[in-house]
C-alpha cells in the first residue's frame, strides 16, 4: 500500500470513495468538479493499482503558518479496520508540516479518532472561515453535531525558539522610597 498525491484521473474513484460516507451523513458531499479543483490538496491510498483510501488538506489564509483542515478522509470498506484512516491522517499532518502550517483542525462526528492522532477538542469551536466557507451553506447547520478538533503544528524546517518578551515586561519597578 502506498500514500501519494493524487491525480487527475483519480477524480471518480476519491469521488466514489467519499459517496460512502456521504450517503451515512459522515461527510459533505463534494462534486467531481470540487474534487477535480482541489485535486492537488488530495493525498490518496492505493493498493494493487486501486484507490482504497484519501484525504484532502484544504488551506486557509497563506500556507505558510497559516491553518488547514483535514478533510474527506475516507478509506474503502475491503481496507477498513488496518490502521489506514491514521496513516492518511498522519500523511497529511506530515504534509501539513512540511508547508509550515501551524495549525491543523477537523471537524468531525468521530472525535476519538483525531484525539488518537493528537488533536485536541477545539474550546473555540469551528473556525470563522471554515463557517463562512462551508458551514454557512450546509443544510444541516441548525442542527449541527460535529465536533472541532485541533492540532498544534511545529514547522519542519523551523528550529524551536524560546519567547521573546517585550522590553515593557522587563522592566525593574522604582525602589521602594
Amino acid at each position: 500500500m502506498r500514500i501519494r498525491r493524487a491525480r487527475t484521473d483519480e477524480v471518480q474513484a476519491i469521488g466514489a470513495l467519499l459517496a460512502m460516507y456521504v450517503e451515512q451523513g459522515l461527510l459533505l458531499a463534494r462534486t467531481e468538479e470540487q474534487i477535480r479543483g482541489a485535486i492537488q490538496d488530495f493525498l490518496v491510498a492505493v493498493e494493487r493499482g486501486a484507490v482504497v483510501g484519501c484525504v484532502a488538506l484544504e488551506f486557509y489564509g497563506t500556507r505558510r503558518n497559516g491553518l488547514a483542515e483535514i478533510r474527506s478522509l475516507a478509506v474503502a470498506h475491503g481496507s477498513r479496520g488496518a490502521g489506514l484512516g491514521q496513516r492518511l491522517l498522519d500523511a497529511a499532518v506530515k504534509q501539513a508540516q512540511r508547508q509550515g502550517i501551524a495549525r491543523v483542525f477537523a471537524v468531525t462526528r468521530t472525535a476519538s479518532f483525531f484525539e488518537r492522532g493528537g488533536f485536541q477538542r477545539a474550546g473555540g469551536g469551528i473556525p470563522a472561515e471554515k463557517t463562512a466557507r462551508d458551514c454557512a451553506f450546509c443544510p444541516k447547520a441548525s442542527t449541527c453535531t460535529l465536533v472541532p478538533l485541533s492540532r498544534d503544528l511545529a514547522p519542519a524546517s523551523a528550529p524551536q525558539l524560546l519567547p521573546v518578551y517585550a522590553p515593557a515586561r522587563m522592566r525593574r519597578s522604582p525602589a521602594p522610597a
